[in-house]
């Protein structure tokens, strides 16, 4: 099972960085998610996050500005008419002022399914019909912002209702 390492990465004012996301092996598909990914081979699950930021949006995020592991999901789900399991953690980061960015560099796979990225508020998010992944995201955003570790039940994405 592989492991996915994310981060709830907060800019000076509080607003969360989301991803624009769709399946390009269903484009119907369109949901919102935490910026992360997958695990080198003997790369520790912050270090993951803070590279797979960076290389997804651009924003440098200071490995000293990122939190302990507060959420953790085992997920399955299809992604290019593949099926994934996925161990799924994050954790908060606080942006310092100003927040710095780089070039962004998508692999391969992402091309395609990175539609774009922006700030949103914590009421933005709360107040959104869309889809996010992961689905609770509007529940635990609150909680996790106010320092609770949530460890949630596994999850069968591909149920979610899609728009």
């Amino acid at each position: 099972m592989r492991t996915s390492s994310g981060l709830v990465v907060l800019d000076p004012e509080g607003r969360v960085l989301l991803l624009d996301c769709t399946d390009p092996g269903d484009p119907r598909t369109r949901w919102h998610e935490l910026p992360g990914g997958g695990l080198e081979p003997g790369e520790d699950a912050e270090a993951a996050a803070v590279r797979e930021v960076l290389e997804e949006t651009g924003v440098v995020v200071p490995p000293g500005s990122v939190g302990p592991l507060q959420w953790t999901q085992v997920v399955s789900f299809t992604w290019r008419r593949r099926r994934y399991v996925a161990r799924q953690e994050a954790r908060v980061a606080r942006l310092p002022s100003p927040v710095l960015t780089r070039v962004v560099a998508l692999t391969a796979d992402e091309q395609g399914t990175i539609l774009g990225q922006r700030w949103w508020t914590v009421q933005e998010v709360l107040a959104h019909d869309g889809r996010f992944f992961p689905r609770s995201l509007p529940d635990l955003l609150p909680r996790l912002l106010a320092g609770e570790r949530v460890d949630e039940p596994d999850d069968d994405w591909d149920v979610c209702p899609r728009p």
